[in-house]
């Protein structure tokens, strides 16, 4: 899709006046203070303990941005919106309150997965006069209005209780704020999602379950006949109804709400594509299943040759091969075994090692990878992440793994797709990012300071801007260096002891961004390594005391080839000259 063509089908989306609202400046700040607010009166209420309120508590929330996501297996490839809410002021508060939600929901339709779909249908027998069918919600996140939302939490009150001491006026102001902080930019214009839930809201899936149930729930009991099966998979529905039915029951089902809106599909000669699956019903009204890729579907996994550690690859082509082998109860093992061969050859494994999967999976045997090292679970597991480094990071993980065999380690690429493909969604702005270690230099001398924040870069630089001015003005009234005033600024950071000590000035308005992180832990490590890494820093030799000396070396090495290579580099004839 054209760039074009895509910010056209956004605007476009975003003129749905009933769903969306423009707004006329960015509304975080406003937020913020209301989640802050609300989470103080629960601890002040004993609500919440103080490690918890800590959590919730935010000030370096950042406005989210949509995104529009392509549906390829549906006509004209329409754009699902997201709005990832991971910087927004209620992230937090919206993992909290969903948690509770998520533990208070019992139900007796909900599937977990495709194969427990599985083991359930593949018991089941069709009754007479009965057809496989299945429901879809058209956008259902989008669709939920809040007083649907209020209902089922009203409804469910007294299963919710059992995991929150918060009484209801303040449980649902919480669900209320979260659901009304639905906002996001787009191309520099603000907006407010004025109806429905934002997908990207971890409060969202976990309301829309709720608000699903009691939907299910009601239509069932107006029915006024038995529906022998039914099955719900988020807002995916399987059911097994008399076709002369059908009509009725999906019109009872879209009467629940004017904006819930339900799809209908049938089985075609006794197939029915549900989830990842194709359940074919037999001439004796059982049911058995075939593994099922939509059309649509590109067929690619986990390439054989990618960048990635092979205990990465072998174990996505071996969970593939079992996905195929457990939800295939229809197929011989030699046409279970032609499709995993064939998808395996489209993403280039060798037919060694495809045969030796295929091999273990028709054995039922759970297979081994290199990687793999059988410990005894001595206690809590910590899971950690490292950068993939071809060789290093394996080696490091195998010895990791054998002296601390509760701690998994997951690998990460260093370069990913989002860091190749254009970005479509709106950069969060320089001043507005936290959790970075930044760089700015001296404007009268080659030296630079190395900094680390973990609030907004913004009001890091507020902070030194304030310390630079408090020391002009101690210059104008006629205090020097010896004096006292100017001994306690020059303490505050080393970047205002350097513009006191040489009476230099700080390119202040041009700060560098030179590494960033999700996790604050991380940070002063990160700071130490570039201030080591650093030539001609005013930064403090303290600053780097905590580096490890193995972390040193590995740096020093990292900087001599650095510098070998600009020397390379400089010393390089000039091939373009005439």
């Amino acid at each position: 899709m054209e760039r074009e063509d895509y910010t056209a089908r956004m605007k476009a989306m975003l003129t749905d006046e009933t769903t969306y609202e423009k707004i006329k400046r960015d509304p975080t700040s406003t937020f913020q203070a209301r989640n802050n607010n609300l989470v103080r009166r629960l601890q002040n209420l004993d609500l919440i303990d103080r490690s918890t309120a800590t959590q919730l508590i935010t000030y370096k929330a950042v406005c989210p941005r949509i995104y529009g996501q392509p549906k390829p297996h549906k006509p004209n490839m329409p754009l699902r919106p997201v709005v990832p809410c991971m910087t927004a002021p209620t992230y937090h508060l919206s993992k909290f309150i969903g948690n509770i939600i998520q533990s208070s929901i019992t139900s007796k339709y909900n599937i977990k997965d495709s194969f427990e779909f599985c083991a359930f249908i593949n018991n089941v027998q069709i009754p007479e006069g009965h057809i496989m069918v299945s429901f879809d919600v058209v956008s259902l996140f989008t669709c939920i209005p809040k007083e649907l939302v209020r209902r089922s939490i009203f409804k469910n009150w007294v299963n919710i209780t059992q995991n929150t001491t918060i009484c209801l006026d303040l449980f649902w102001e919480a669900v209320e704020l979260c659901i009304d902080c639905s906002y996001f930019v787009f191309e520099g214009e603000y907006y407010k999602q004025v109806f429905g839930t934002a997908m990207g809201n971890p409060l969202s899936p976990v309301i829309a379950d709720l608000v699903m149930e009691d939907i299910l729930n009601d239509a069932v009991e107006n029915t006024g006949f038995p529906i022998p099966y039914i099955k719900k998979y988020v807002d995916d529905l399987f059911l097994v109804l008399p076709p002369s039915k059908i009509d009725e029951v999906r019109e009872i089902f879209n009467q629940q709400h004017t904006s819930i809106k339900f799809t209908v599909e049938t089985e075609t000669d006794g197939r029915l594509p549900f989830l990842d699956m194709m359940l074919i019903r037999k001439e004796d009204h059982t049911v058995v299943t075939e593994w099922y890729a939509k059309p649509v579907a590109s067929g690619r996994i986990l390439n054989y040759y990618s960048c990635h550690p092979m205990h990465t690859k072998m174990n996505v082509a071996v969970n593939f091969a079992k996905r195929v082998f457990q939800l295939s109860t229809n197929l011989e093992s030699s046409a279970i075994n032609s499709i995993i061969h064939d998808r395996l050859k489209q993403n280039d494994y060798p037919k060694q090692i495809t045969s030796r999967i295929i091999t273990r999976i028709n054995r039922r045997v759970t297979p081994n990878t290199a990687m793999e090292v059988s410990v005894e679970d001595t206690g809590e597991k910590c899971f950690r992440s490292l950068t993939n480094i071809d060789g290093l990071t394996e080696q490091i993980t195998k010895t990791i793994r054998k002296e601390y065999p509760n701690i998994h380690i997951a690998h990460k690429q260093a370069k990913t797709v989002g860091s190749i493909l254009p970005m479509v969604k709106d950069r969060i702005s320089q001043g507005e990012k936290s959790n970075v270690v930044y760089r700015i230099d001296c404007a009268d001398c080659d030296a630079c300071y190395i900094g680390m924040t973990t609030t907004k870069l913004k009001s890091t630089l507020s902070g030194h801007r304030s310390n630079v001015r408090k020391l002009q003005k101690l210059r104008e009234e006629g205090h020097t260096n010896r004096d006292g005033a100017i001994a306690e600024i020059r303490e505050k950071t080393a970047l205002v002891n350097h513009a006191a000590a040489m009476e230099h000035s700080f390119k202040l308005d041009e700060v560098v961004i030179v590494d960033k992180t999700h996790k604050s832990t991380n940070l002063q490590f990160l700071e130490s390594c570039h201030i080591y890494n650093t030539e001609k820093t005013v930064n403090k030799r303290s600053d780097t005391e905590n580096l490890h000396a193995t972390y040193a070396g590995i740096l020093h090495t990292f900087k001599n080839a650095q510098n070998r290579t600009k020397t390379n580099h400089t010393n390089r004839p000039n091939t373009n000259r005439p």
